[in-house]
């Protein structure tokens, strides 16, 4: 045999007719898929971190909204959807009130990963003479006379106090609009090493 009869063409694989479309498309859809599992498992992942909130101590807190900062829009928008109007006035230190500090943790990690984005309500709430409510009233209104945060802190005794629920709403509602507006666009900048003040209290 010639030398040119030895030689051999490059293989080219043969493909029935539109073999070529059809396999890009398949890897295209892999992609998606694979891509869509891995985002399903991170939202899992912030749901679950997201539902420890307000169920252990103080140290818990800080080490969750630490993980939850990690993907912040994410976050912002599971724990904006977690929020829910409470009836508690006031959750002061060594007593069990789990399902009200979970929501007002949520709102500390809105802060955090908001990088101390916040909101407050106006109120028609009537504040009773007791020390309760007058202590209520002088902390929620204590950096703003026109409206109220979701909740308070009492730093020296370490107690919460909780906007009425008229307010509250007001409150939650400003959440969800802002996401649904922003939420995607918005440049989120965690806080590195925050102060109580900027996002606890």
């Amino acid at each position: 045999m010639g030398a040119q009869s030895m030689s051999r063409k490059p293989y080219v694989p043969k493909y029935k007719s539109g073999g070529a479309p059809r396999l890009a498309a398949g890897l295209i859809l892999a992609a998606i898929i694979v891509a869509s599992s891995a985002s399903g498992q991170d939202a899992s992942g912030v749901s679950a971190q997201i539902k420890k909130l307000g169920w252990g101590s103080g140290e818990d807190v800080d080490a969750i909204v630490r993980e939850l900062a990690k993907t912040p829009e994410r976050s912002a928008e599971l724990l904006i959807k977690e929020l829910h109007p409470v009836t508690d006035a006031r959750v002061v230190p060594y007593t069990s009130r789990p399902a009200t500090e979970h929501i007002l943790d949520c709102i500390r990690a809105l802060r955090f990963v908001t990088g101390g984005k916040d909101f407050c309500g106006k109120t028609n709430h009537h504040f009773g003479k007791s020390e309760l409510e007058q202590n209520r009233k002088y902390w929620l209104f204590n950096k703003d006379k026109t409206c109220v945060p979701f909740f308070a802190t009492w730093p020296s005794r370490g107690s919460d106090y909780v906007a009425p629920v008229d307010a509250q709403k007001e409150i939650i509602k400003q959440w969800k609009d802002w996401f649904a507006r922003e939420g995607q666009t918005f440049v989120y900048k965690p806080f590195q090493n925050p102060t109580p003040d900027q996002w606890a209290w």
